[in-house]
């Protein structure tokens, strides 16, 4: 179960509680809440992450996200703070538990060319699993800043590029790479990597476009160039 941060989530356990008792407000709803519901949390979360994703983060208010998770108020408040605390929460355990997944099995692979292939082909396989994540991503990164929504990307993006560094400075030390500098090497990878999810996850089958035949030649590019 989520624990409760600051007082406006305390108001809002002793709402549910209230609720709960009196069984005048949903109480099955609340009821769910109290008890650590798996279910109500979880469809709260899905249905915020496809508003915000459809919407943005800006254009997205808290009422549209509980009508759609067919919760109470007190009930996201029960789970998070506000709105802000919901988008860094469902983000968040997207992409920790993807980047863990991915770096678990890059350790496993010896030679820089197939990490970056595998690097490519995961990124893709996670998109095209949902791409929900990627358009969001994107969008909010990408569009005009938002206070604290903006520092909390930038945290995620760095524990990324972090990993192509590595893998960069892997690939040098093996000989497999020339030497230059890791976070350029990264970066030009990370561009070459990103622009087709970019694009392709705003489609409607991004199945079709984000295939390991794409992967793989993003990296034949990468490693050894269009000529």
């Amino acid at each position: 179960m989520a624990q409760i941060r600051g007082a406006r989530g305390s108001r809002a356990k002793a709402s549910v509680r209230s609720a709960t008792k009196s069984k005048t407000r949903e109480p099955r709803v609340a009821t769910a809440s109290v008890e650590g519901s798996s279910s109500t949390e979880a469809r709260l979360l899905d249905c915020a992450l496809t508003i915000f994703a459809e919407k943005g983060y800006s254009a997205t208010s808290v009422r549209q996200i509980i009508d759609a998770a067919g919760v109470t108020q007190p009930t996201l408040y029960y789970y998070c703070d506000d709105k802000a605390d919901l988008f860094k929460r469902l983000v968040r355990q997207k992409y920790e538990e993807s980047h863990q997944q991915l770096d678990s099995v890059l350790q496993q692979i010896d030679g820089c060319e197939e990490r970056l292939r595998t690097l490519v082909r995961r990124s893709f396989e996670y998109c095209v699993a949902d791409p929900r994540i990627p358009r969001l991503m994107f969008q909010t990164y990408f569009g005009p800043p938002i206070e604290g929504i903006a520092e909390f990307l930038d945290e995620l993006t760095a524990t990324r590029f972090a990993l192509v560094t590595r893998l960069m400075r892997d690939g040098m030390k093996s000989g497999e790479l020339k030497r230059a500098d890791p976070e350029f090497l990264a970066l030009s990878f990370c561009n070459l990597m990103d622009q087709p999810i970019n694009l392709f996850a705003r489609m409607s089958h991004p199945k079709r476009y984000l295939t390991s035949k794409l992967a793989d030649a993003i990296v034949e590019l990468f490693l050894r160039g269009g000529g």
